[in-house]
């Protein structure tokens, strides 16, 4: 699925950032992970999937590197929809996170607080951060992050927010 947001011809990361943040401070629960609520909240384009089981999703090339996807769905035997929010490298593997790095986790867990929500981090082993918890009453959601680049140990420590997921 990629079609670009409404309205516009070209998007960026810090835009599609802004839009997810947008759609969070929305949600009220689980049942508003619905294509109507979606594209009122995000302005975006999303489209239903053919085979009816209520999925939805959009997707866009933001520039030779980078695209974002955003697609929801609910996992057989699950009674709450899920969405899944990701910026895929699409040209080098090695590309830095730079252009969709405009409005980095540190900015999203700021938001995120303002919005009611609680985080923490979840580590790996050898205590690498795996990943972020978020919580409030009647939603759940996870960031993935990445470092900016390998330029440097600034770069590799600026965390930017690879993926996100929403339940």
């Amino acid at each position: 699925m990629s079609t670009a947001a409404s309205g516009t011809t070209q998007v960026t990361g810090e835009d599609i950032s802004r839009r997810m943040l947008k759609l969070i401070g929305s949600l009220t629960s689980n049942a508003d992970l619905n294509a109507d609520h979606v594209r009122r909240h995000t302005g975006l384009d999303v489209q239903l999937a053919a085979n009816g089981d209520g999925s939805f999703g959009t997707g866009a090339q933001l520039n030779p590197d980078w695209s974002y996807n955003l697609y929801v769905t609910r996992p057989a035997g699950e009674q709450k929809n899920k969405l899944i929010f990701d910026f895929a490298r699409t040209g080098s593997q090695d590309a830095p996170m730079t252009p969709v790095c405009g409005l980095d986790f540190d900015h999203y867990a700021r938001e995120l607080k303002t919005m009611g929500f609680q985080g923490d981090a979840s580590y790996a082993e050898h205590g690498r951060l795996d990943h972020w918890n978020f919580s409030r009453t009647g939603l759940s959601l996870q960031i993935f992050v990445e470092g900016e680049s390998s330029e440097s140990p600034a770069k590799i420590g600026h965390h930017c927010v690879k993926t996100l997921t929403i339940e």
